[in-house]
């Protein structure tokens, strides 16, 4: 009975002393090991004391600290939750105590073979002939859980045994907890640290102007894996690549020949920080860019002017032109929305590099820039590369151009560019007002001469000619409308018309009583044509 009371003031004395060092530790494998000494002192018989914690990442319990194995093996080991004795503990989250051989193989039946061959190999290949496994919880969270083995034959195990562990585990919980948030704010602290000295050392390698290849290159060595950059995705699979960004602009792509997302969080934060030097010296790049399409734009308004002398010598060696280059003017819109977002910084650069890299691949040397929301495309003219064709290969830009404009105006001299870009302007016009995609300027018939004349002077030809057609009725209209478009053709028109060829006769007759014209003229019959198509543009359209 004495020795019963002195056993278990020493128990009693050993659990304050274990929960002492509990809170004065924050170094987790300090924590286990006290807990592992604490239970090998505890309970006389114990063989083998074994503690698992819980990964929140691969959702398995893992081995973290032992007494009485061979650690390397058992660290192979990873159960999940409900397998064998180990897991299902964790699920319950109560203590369990086996004191035969059947239960304990009972409840070890469900364990993996490759955990089995593991776990004998971390115990030595002994047969458990005692054990309990007890939960460590921390309110209503188990962060794992303590094994005690036995592996005599006289050796069995007591629910008291079990308690005081309980207690042990109960102590530790917090102290585990408190260790585990200690131990990620140290990781993420040296995360921090080596991620200000990943940017620094990316950051220098810019500012010394080495350059986009010289990043990249560094960083394929830092994670082991080739790195590609790409200014838009290119066949691989989108998980295979990391966006360059700054603010809402997409500058580019970084691709690997894994996933992203397979790599560590250090890898993570070696690929981020080097993007982040990489959109600086993409940023500065553009901003270089705009500058020379500005400058490009200032070259087209000084030969607009009609430079001469030193000053069209050095705009034409800009351009890579000679004094008997011949031009095309090539205007590009948007018709229902803009060709570039707006808000984005590179959109519109990006835009015309694409379609300047089509027209140096076709050896076609263009003066290229924006204006407003339109690009401005002055071509220089060849037989071998006529503008229609050249047209073809910007058009492949697009996946859908559907709602893109294309204005071509006549080929001129460099000093007649003026007058090309005026007519590719109004040929956008037409362009707008018809829903057509593209018109070249040289191929307008009428249309071409009404965009010229005065409105005013047009409105009075239209009316000396037409003003008593313009009260009649409607269907009137709509006869003479279709007549025209026929080419004089009565049988057609009728036909058009669904009317008998009859009451065409009479309205055509009315007509020409109505205009005092007759239609078998040639001169009244092109004077009356030229009249309607002028109603046409200016009323109908």
């Amino acid at each position: 009975m004495l020795a019963k009371l002195e056993m278990d003031l020493y128990k009693a004395n050993k659990l304050l002393e274990i929960n002492k060092m509990l809170t004065q530790s924050l170094q987790l494998d300090e924590i286990l090991h006290n807990v592992v000494q604490a239970a090998s002192e505890l309970v006389e018989v114990a063989d083998v004391i074994i503690i698992y914690l819980y990964d929140e990442d691969t959702k398995t319990l893992r081995f973290a600290k032992g007494e009485g194995v061979q650690e390397e093996a058992l660290s192979r080991v990873a159960f999940a939750e409900g397998e064998s004795i180990t897991g299902k503990v964790f699920v319950h989250r109560q203590a369990k105590l086996f004191t035969t051989r059947v239960e304990i193989e009972e409840h070890m039946e469900n364990m993996t073979d490759q955990n089995a061959r593991h776990y004998y190999e971390g115990v030595h290949q002994r047969q458990v002939k005692s054990t309990f496994c007890v939960p460590i919880l921390n309110k209503d969270r188990c962060l794992g859980v303590v094994v005690v083995n036995s592996y005599k034959q006289d050796s069995i195990f007591t629910a008291e045994d079990m308690n005081v562990i309980e207690v042990v585990a109960g102590q530790s919980a917090i102290a585990i907890d408190n260790a585990k948030v200690y131990e990620h704010l140290q990781q993420k602290n040296t995360l921090l640290e080596k991620s200000i000295s990943i940017h620094n050392t990316f950051y220098q390698m810019i500012i010394e102007g080495r350059g986009i290849e010289t990043v990249l290159s560094l960083l394929q060595k830092m994670i082991g894996s080739k790195v590609g950059y790409h200014s838009y995705l290119e066949g691989m699979k989108e998980e295979h690549f990391f966006p360059i960004r700054k603010g809402v602009d997409t500058l580019g792509f970084l691709s690997f020949l894994q996933p992203f997302e397979q790599f560590n969080e250090m890898e993570k934060i070696t690929i981020e920080q080097a993007s982040l030097s990489i959109a600086l010296e993409l940023i500065k790049e553009n901003a270089l860019y705009e500058k020379e399409i500005h400058f490009r734009e200032q070259v087209f308004n000084q030969l607009l002017e009609g430079i001469s002398g030193r000053e069209l010598d050095a705009a034409l060696h800009y351009v890579n032109w000679r004094t008997d280059t011949r031009v095309q003017c090539l205007i590009i819109e948007g018709n229902q929305k803009p060709l570039w977002k707006v808000d984005h910084l590179v959109d519109k650069e990006r835009l015309i590099k694409s379609v300047e890299q089509r027209l140096r691949v076709k050896q076609v040397a263009p003066l290229l820039f924006a204006r407003a929301f339109q690009l401005i495309v002055i071509l220089p003219t060849s037989s071998e590369q006529p503008a229609q064709e050249l047209l073809r290969s910007i058009r492949q830009i697009w996946s859908d151009d559907t709602d893109n404009i294309y204005g071509i105006g006549r080929e001129t001299t460099i000093q007649e560019l003026s007058v090309s870009y005026k007519e590719a302007k109004r040929s956008v016009g037409y362009a707008k007002r018809y829903k057509i995609p593209v018109v070249e300027y040289s191929m307008l018939g009428l249309e071409r001469l009404l965009c010229e004349v005065d409105q005013e002077l047009l409105e009075r030809y239209m009316h000396d000619k037409l003003h008593r057609l313009q009260t009649a009725d409607t269907a009137l209209i709509h006869t003479v409308k279709l007549f025209i478009r026929s080419n004089r053709n009565q049988k057609q028109t009728a036909k058009e018309l669904h009317v008998h060829p009859n009451t065409l006769y009479y309205r055509l007759k009315k007509t020409e009583e109505l205009l005092g014209i007759d239609f078998s003229n040639e001169k009244d019959w092109m004077d009356f044509v030229i009249a309607f198509r002028i109603y046409v543009e200016l009323h109908e359209k």
